[in-house]
């Protein structure tokens, strides 16, 4: 991952944990890659809605761990910029993807939006879009 990330706070003067939302954003990567259900399921909330394809925790999981219809090869962030709001955080990003859809081969750039609740003291993804930077 890029260093190239930034923190801003809308709350307080409080930090925002930037370093566990890139932690979790690996984490996703690394779960998305190994096509692992279960790791990828534990960092997204349980009402979690993604916006391209509208799909909620089970649906995402089931797209790209357990289908075989995309299979993540890498996926890197080299932009990523946090912004603290009363009991959320939002992060925005470019991800650097590559992936297997069907039988073409994709690398591609994306502009991303995360939405991340915290949990019992644990951040979740709770809500994403991602759209072609270009």
């Amino acid at each position: 991952m890029s260093a190239c990330s930034k923190v801003i706070s809308n709350e307080s003067t409080e930090p925002v944990d930037e370093e566990a939302i890139r932690e979790l954003l690996a984490a996703k990567a690394d779960a998305l890659v190994r096509r692992s259900a279960d790791e990828l399921a534990a960092l997204i909330h349980a009402d979690f809605v993604y916006v391209n394809t509208h799909f909620d925790r089970a649906g995402y999981v089931e797209t790209y761990c357990r289908s075989g219809k995309v299979v993540f090869h890498s996926q890197q962030i080299d932009y990523l910029e946090v912004r603290r709001f009363p009991n959320f955080l939002v992060a925005t990003m470019i991800l650097r993807d590559q992936f297997s859809a069907g039988d073409r081969e994709i690398s591609a750039t994306y502009r991303s939006l995360g939405v991340f609740s915290e949990e019992n003291g644990k951040w979740l993804w709770s809500a994403g879009q991602t759209m072609s930077a270009g």
